[in-house]
């Protein structure tokens, strides 16, 4: 997709992002109510790309990061930084709006109200009945966390982002993982805010029988259960990615790799991080005795050294195909084999 500046392509995330209208029937507001303040809020996303001057004093060409987990020097960085802003302005803006909803202190600053009379809003006293109440609920229920009325998601039982990752990676493979899942008994998490990630709306499947904690999101830190993760980041090139959960790093499953199925043990030894010293594992042992966390397997009749650590950084694509659904499937269904402590 051709983007007349880097803010438009930041914004097009928005609009990406923005889940289909689903309402609460039970709500003290009606559907119709709802459906007005929905769509206020996509015509506010959709104002931010048809005209992101109005957001930014200044637009900028048209860039983005090669991929995820981009080095430091990558060109791209400096284009991160201008959509890094444009963002800032525009979730600063939605923040505001829900403060003002909520009836808490709000700051709208010059721009942020010409923004708002764009969308018909001038008297903060008097906002549609829908704004206010999603605002008052999110305050009440999610400690001052505007993430479902930015995206409006008025149903507290019901899981926005699974027809919006659907859209992307909808294939027959992708659908296949995802049927595998639910017969398994995952289950399907809106996430908010991903831990190091610029996602603010990402979609967990997580299976449950590894415990009952609402998975954290991502697939890269302090993973709990076995499923996978997507997101959309915003400054790649390709920003539709998703990963397996690895729960507890490789180690426990290393320690067992011949008991791995074939293919799992090829799936396995085609993304793990071979050990090259680097001693991270070992940076704050004191003694310098400590062992380096590598764990020896046997394949293809040698022995092979190779890292337990963060397997999220390897296990992790931009789209599937029926080879990789089996890989995962298989993966996934030889880790459930420790859900509670197995093995």
């Amino acid at each position: 997709m051709v983007y007349r500046s880097l803010e438009q392509r930041a914004a097009q995330g928005y609009l990406d992002l923005f889940p289909q209208f689903i309402p609460d029937s039970q709500a003290p507001v009606s559907v119709s109510e709802q459906r007005a303040f929905y769509d206020l809020m996509e015509r506010f996303y959709r104002l931010a790309y048809e005209e992101p001057q109005l957001f930014v004093p200044r637009l900028h060409e048209d860039s983005a990061l090669p991929g995820l987990f981009s080095s430091a020097s990558d060109p791209g960085r400096e284009a991160q930084n201008h959509m890094k802003k444009f963002r800032k302005m525009l979730d600063s803006t939605v923040m505001q709006m829900y403060l003002c909803g909520a009836k808490k202190e709000y700051r709208l600053d010059r721009r942020q109200k010409a923004i708002l009379a764009r969308l018909g809003i001038e008297d903060y006293e008097n906002l549609p009945a829908a704004w206010v109440w999603m605002a008052e609920k999110e305050h009440l229920e999610r400690f001052q966390s505007p993430s479902r009325f930015a995206h409006c998601c008025f149903r507290a039982d019901y899981t926005y982002t699974v027809e919006i990752y659907e859209k992307a990676f909808g294939n027959e493979a992708f659908h296949r993982l995802t049927g595998w899942m639910a017969e398994h008994g995952y289950r399907t998490f809106d996430i908010y805010d991903t831990t190091a990630s610029g996602c603010k709306f990402a979609l967990t499947y997580a299976n449950p029988a590894w415990g009952k904690e609402r998975p954290r999101g991502g697939f890269e830190y302090k993973i709990k259960h076995t499923g996978i993760s997507l997101r959309y980041e915003p400054y790649c090139r390709d920003p539709w990615i998703f990963g397996v959960c690895i729960p507890g790093g490789m180690k426990p499953y290393l320690e067992h790799f011949q008991e791995m199925p074939a293919a799992v043990r090829d799936f396995v030894m085609s993304r793990v991080k071979r050990c090259d010293g680097c001693r991270y594992c070992v940076q704050t042992d004191k003694t310098g005795k400590r062992p380096l966390a590598r764990i020896p397997v046997q394949y293809g009749g040698e022995e092979h050294a190779l890292c337990p650590y963060y397997p999220g950084y390897r296990f992790w694509w931009t789209g599937i195909d029926e080879a990789l659904a089996d890989d995962i499937i298989g993966l996934l269904s030889f880790m459930d084999r420790f859900a509670g402590g197995g093995g």
